[in-house]
């Protein structure tokens, strides 16, 4: 996913030496040769940029209650919005498959352990944090009153050791263990040099009550349990590697054989082919050579070798089938719905993931509500994330249609307009009270009926 960087600096992992029980220098020199020649187009990478693209090429849906708004412009507590993270997520789900949310309140313990609820700090705010699948480093399930739920989650971070240079920077390792004990939920945090807990506490809600479940959330590629799903870029990344020896043989095949050689042949002995030619042999057109009565030359270079070459485009044609639009040759005329049905495939893939990380989202603002106010509304919460990967074409038919619809009381006026925005029609940034203003500052048009409110208002 990092790019040609990091690829060549693991060097023979991706590129293996030509003749690995050489250990000259000579043979190293060589290698190191083919390596800079070699090129990584970096196809995985690009599609993921692509996919993460097509998701939000469109806002997410949301609609937090008031108690929770908040988390739309500042999700995790560093001022990172909601839909910033779920992008984070959508990403990381496309490099491995899986990842999670957890939602926590600013620490400020009693000696008890007990976390003060809502209202006994109501300066706080409970936020969101986003985990990477290599930093869940350990969990467990136990099936529990007949439900499976999460009873142990552990994360490997990292954190700043402040001695006292502000010009240096060195980090170290924290655990953070999250379990549920008896059908409470505990949090505690080690470091690495320490022995006993820094953090052992039982956070309450905004009532003062204990949690009944540990307030984490995984979302994978396939769904959200905590097993390990598979990396949806997986297949590519495998082409995409192979794709890159492929290229360092073609690079390496050229550059010997772009070079020209030229073979002689002369009767004379080699004093005296030095003594007639004391520069030796030059290639150029400035100045002439004696080979002796009978010398003959000539130029020599080899032809390109095309198995190569093919090979290369046997994968990128491989990488075209997995998804890699990114490598697709301009100029191919292709109707929406064509592209829509050759890439269904990758839209289900692409859909189930953008679908997984919304629902896990929304388990988690239920949880920040249990912070906030107590009470989880599900019904008051709406996050959901864009699955139309493709532009909507509207006519005037389906318009006429949508409009029909609302005559007879089936759909609402701004769901006409609603499509009209995701159709481009309308700009998206135009409300319908912008709309509405606009209508009712303009002279009445003949046939045309000009009030806006809804039937039955």
């Amino acid at each position: 996913m990092t790019g040609s960087r990091a690829v060549k600096a693991k060097q023979t992992v991706y590129l293996p030496m030509p003749d690995p029980t050489n250990s000259s220098e000579e043979n190293e020199a060589r290698y190191q040769a083919l390596l800079n020649r070699a090129m990584f187009l970096n196809v995985t990478g690009r599609t993921r940029q692509g996919l993460i693209g097509a998701v939000f090429r469109k806002s997410a849906e949301i609609d937090l209650s008031t108690d929770i708004d908040y988390v739309q412009s500042n999700a995790s507590g560093d001022g990172v919005s909601l839909e910033q993270l779920s992008k984070a997520a959508i990403g990381e789900c496309l490099d491995t498959g899986r990842g999670g949310f957890f939602v926590d309140y600013p620490n400020t313990d009693t000696e008890s352990g007990v976390r003060p609820t809502k209202a006994q700090s109501a300066r706080n705010n409970a936020h969101i944090h986003h985990y990477a699948s290599e930093q869940i480093i350990n969990w467990r399930e136990d099936v529990i009153n007949g439900i499976k739920k999460l009873t142990m989650v552990v994360f490997a971070e990292l954190y700043h050791v402040d001695d006292g240079d502000e010009f240096q920077f060195e980090t170290k390792t924290q655990y953070r263990a999250l379990t549920l004990e008896n059908g409470v939920y505990r949090h505690r945090v080690w470091r690495e040099d320490d022995v006993s807990a820094i953090l052992d506490t039982y956070p309450t809600d905004y009532n003062g009550k204990t949690f009944d479940h540990i307030p984490f959330y995984f979302y994978g590629s396939e769904n959200n349990d905590a097993c390990i799903d598979k990396s949806p870029l997986e297949d590519l990344a495998e082409v995409n590697i192979l794709h890159y020896g492929n290229s360092a043989t073609v690079e390496e095949s050229g550059f010997i054989s772009s070079q020209p050689t030229v073979i002689f042949t002369t009767d004379i002995d080699s004093s005296e082919f030095a003594k007639w030619n004391p520069n030796g042999i030059q290639i150029g057109s400035t100045s002439g050579y004696c080979l002796g009565k009978v010398g003959t030359a000539q130029m020599l270079q080899a032809s390109e070798g095309n198995l190569s070459r093919t090979l290369m485009q046997d994968k990128e044609n491989q990488m075209l089938m997995i998804g890699a639009r990114i490598v697709q040759q301009s100029g191919q005329n292709e109707t929406a719905e064509a592209a829509r049905i050759r890439y269904s495939s990758d839209n289900s893939v692409l859909g189930t993931i953008a679908g997984n990380v919304s629902e896990a989202i929304k388990s988690a603002l239920l949880d920040v509500q249990l912070y906030m106010s107590g009470t989880p509304t599900p019904d008051a919460i709406v996050f959901w994330l864009n699955q139309e990967f493709f532009d909507e074409a509207m006519d005037a038919q389906m318009i006429l249609a949508q409009v029909q619809l609302w005559q007879q009381g089936i759909i609402a006026k701004s769901d006409i307009r609603t499509n009209l925005r995701q159709a481009a029609i309308i700009e998206a940034d135009r409300t319908d009270d912008d709309i509405d203003t606009e209508r009712e500052g303009e002279p009445p048009v003949s046939g045309v009926n000009t009030d806006t409110t809804e039937e039955g208002e």
